[in-house]
């Protein structure tokens, strides 16, 4: 079974994320898309999958043509901040199965990905959310339009914040984003064993929390 990844947000978890899934996907025909409307920063070197000839660039666009030169899975970018419209059109238009990969830091952006799944017939969701040292990962499957796991959005109230569209660049440097590279790297990995689980037909649906040496499903 074949699926194509949308990957919102290739950032601190996005990026590492992202650089390692090919090596999941090699010997099948899925395909990957990342979807940012960052560009990429010095300060971005720390923790993020990039390098100094990157910066300046797109985020979607310069990780997607390292994953072109070095794998055979098809990898596109889209270089802007999604929009409903956006996602409902990429979701339906593929022929494999969407899986749709939330890495973003944003709860604007949250409600897009969960309206959006609520409306279509199938997905599955995956969505990442972490603070400086601790963070959790949600896994739902919409089939025929049924609902198995969690959606964040029902578990707590998601936050009214600004989408990243609509945020200035004054704003962005004041709210600073405070992570951290290993929780990064810890949620990147998990995701990764999620899609490994995925891709071997023993998909578990639920939340993983991940803190500072501990990892737990449930």
């Amino acid at each position: 079974m074949d699926f194509h990844f949308y990957i919102i947000g290739v950032g601190g978890t996005g990026s590492l994320f992202a650089r390692d899934l090919p090596k999941l996907l090699i010997g099948t025909k899925s395909e990957i898309t990342l979807i940012d409307g960052d560009t990429v920063e010095i300060k971005n070197m720390k923790r993020q999958s990039y390098q100094f000839q990157d910066v300046g660039e797109n985020k979607a666009i310069a990780l997607a043509a390292k994953i072109n030169a070095f794998y055979s899975t098809e990898c596109s970018a889209v270089d802007r901040y999604i929009t409903e419209s956006d996602l409902m059109t990429l979701l339906n238009k593929s022929s494999l199965i969407p899986v749709l990969v939330g890495c973003v830091d944003n709860d604007a952006t949250r409600k897009i990905c969960e309206k959006v799944i609520k409306e279509i017939d199938q997905c599955i969701y995956i969505d990442s959310a972490n603070s400086e040292y601790t963070g959790d990962v949600y896994v739902c499957v919409k089939s025929s339009k049924q609902m198995k796991g969690p959606l964040r959005g029902k578990t707590y109230r998601l936050k009214r914040d600004k989408h990243p569209h609509d945020i200035s660049c004054q704003e962005q440097i004041v709210e600073g984003n405070i992570q951290y590279l290993i929780t990064n790297n810890k949620m990147a990995s998990v995701l990764l064993e999620h899609v490994h689980l995925l891709l071997n037909n023993n998909l578990k649906v639920g939340v993983t929390s991940v803190e500072p040496l501990k990892t737990i499903h449930y």
